[in-house]
């Protein structure tokens, strides 16, 4: 088996507490997913006029601002001790490359931008 690569952003980092009161912070990386093809199926018996502007209006959805969804991929947990440790803390849309090697290890790296 090969290691598994996939490419994410940092999309929050931000602090929690476990049941006992534990303080943590909080870092989720995720990836944002394809979106699916919007389909427009026109009727066979539409006006021709109507078949003409259909072209424009199927682009309407595309131009108008949409938010991005994200999935997360990974989240990690650091104590404050650990975070503070960390000599470049994760931020808010670094591109981080995560390696899984074939006896479960796992790596994350920054993308050079």
């Amino acid at each position: 088996m090969s290691e598994i690569t996939f490419v994410c952003k940092v999309t929050s980092v931000h602090p929690s507490n476990d049941a006992y009161g534990n303080e943590y912070v909080c870092v989720e990386f995720a990836f944002e997913p394809p979106k699916p093809p919007s389909v427009v199926q026109m009727p066979p018996n539409m006006p021709r006029e109507f078949s003409m502007v259909m072209p424009l209006i199927t682009q309407i959805p595309k131009m108008l601002l949409q938010s991005k969804a994200y999935s997360n991929r990974l989240v990690l947990y650091l104590t404050l001790q650990e975070w503070d440790r960390l000599r470049r803390k994760y931020q808010f849309g670094d591109e981080i490359e995560i390696k899984i090697a074939s006896e479960g290890s796992i790596t994350a790296q920054l993308v050079q931008s």
